[in-house]
């Protein structure tokens, strides 16, 4: 049986993005399970978003820019120039609505894409709906599941055991309950890694 990891992300987090991709790319190579939890570690964006220099004190954009496309780099992502942060909590309660149907990798996938490709703002109901759209997900439904907050619980309770956990940064990866990767990793890094704990 494939060891299973726990990545704990937010959609807002370029670094979850990066791994993301690293993960897509180990598991062409490697035999492992991968489970996602959504974190929302930025509550207090609103729906319209936020300036990342709102959001991260003593922002360095060159810097930021530097490190975030050299990590991407062996996976094909730039995700350096992406300055907006949006609220993530709605595409994050959306991953368990997807899940349900047994779209939970492929929403993930296009929400990444939306937000650090396309630059669309995913705190917005109407991109959300475009994407349901595109992966064939009913929109009414996810409409009813989003206003009446059915899996907000469930975030809730991430933030709890997370916090418990004294999780600290996205992405954090854990084998059962050992933190192994957490924050920013080279792609090298999460190889050897992954590899040393799923052989």
């Amino acid at each position: 049986m494939a060891k299973a990891l726990q990545i704990v992300f937010d959609f807002s987090c370029p670094y979850c993005y990066i791994t993301w991709n690293y993960i897509k790319k180990l598991r062409q190579k490697l035999t492992f399970e991968d489970e996602w939890l959504t974190w929302n570690i930025h509550p207090e964006v609103g729906p319209e978003g936020k300036d990342i220099t709102e959001v991260v004190p003593n922002f360095d954009r060159e810097s930021r820019r530097e490190k975030l496309n050299g990590l991407g780099a062996p996976v094909g992502v730039a995700p350096g120039g992406m300055t907006f942060v949006p609220d993530t909590r709605l595409p994050l309660q959306a991953v368990e609505f997807a899940a349900a149907h047994g779209r939970a990798r492929d929403w993930c996938d296009a929400v990444f894409a939306a937000n650090f490709e396309q630059g669309r703002n995913i705190g917005d109901k109407a991109v959300l709906f475009d994407i349901a759209i595109q992966l064939g997900l009913p929109v009414a439904e996810l409409d009813q599941a989003l206003a009446s907050c059915q899996y907000a619980a469930i975030l809730a309770e991430h933030d709890r055991r997370f916090t418990e956990l004294q999780v600290e940064w996205v992405p954090t990866i854990f084998s059962g309950d050992k933190k192994i990767l957490e924050g920013a990793f080279t792609y090298e890094e999460a190889e050897k890694v992954i590899r040393d704990t799923v052989k």
